[in-house]
């Protein structure tokens, strides 16, 4: 029995589960932009890497809010202040104090994505655009639709895993 012992195993160990949670969630962030904004997997997958993917959309959010604060702070936008680090090379002490403390902040969310997706590529495209839409929603960017397929071999039913307001 496993009392006490929250949490799906999906027959898998802990490193393959954090693994999969990973991959599905970088694969549904690479799909971003396109005209299918989301990805097909098991209905039990779907539900178990919700949580995990809303989570890093909020740390895009929170990164793209201080950086808007930032900008709002440098009295520019964030394209410019992108401009200013990239390609006049301004440094992070050129800042003023204030523009300093909301850049780091959002490195900082920046940072912990990173460190849950291990993918580069989705965490731009999470902080660049995803974060750019859905600034203003305060939670439940996604939804899991269950779809009348099954899967060859052991006949699971299929969902869609995919963005809200796409």
């Amino acid at each position: 029995m496993r009392h006490r012992n929250a949490g799906k195993r999906l027959g898998r160990r802990k490193e393959e589960r954090l693994a999969l949670a990973r991959n599905l969630t970088s694969s549904l962030f690479s799909r971003f932009g396109e005209d299918r904004e989301f990805i097909t997997t098991s209905i039990v997958k779907a539900k178990w890497v919700k949580p995990f993917a809303e989570r890093c959309i909020t740390l895009g959010v929170k990164g793209y809010r201080e950086l808007q604060k930032a900008a709002d702070a440098n009295g520019t936008s964030i394209a410019d202040l992108k401009k200013q680090q990239t390609e006049e090379k301004k440094k992070f002490k050129d800042f003023s104090p204030k523009v300093q403390e909301h850049i780091a902040k959002s490195i900082h969310y920046r940072r912990q994505a990173v460190s849950r997706l291990r993918d580069p590529n989705a965490v731009s495209v999470l902080f660049d655009k995803i974060a750019e839409r859905y600034e203003k929603r305060p939670g439940g960017f996604l939804r899991v639709l269950r779809t009348s397929k099954r899967q060859l071999g052991d006949q699971t039913v299929v969902a869609l895993l995919g963005f809200v307001e796409a």
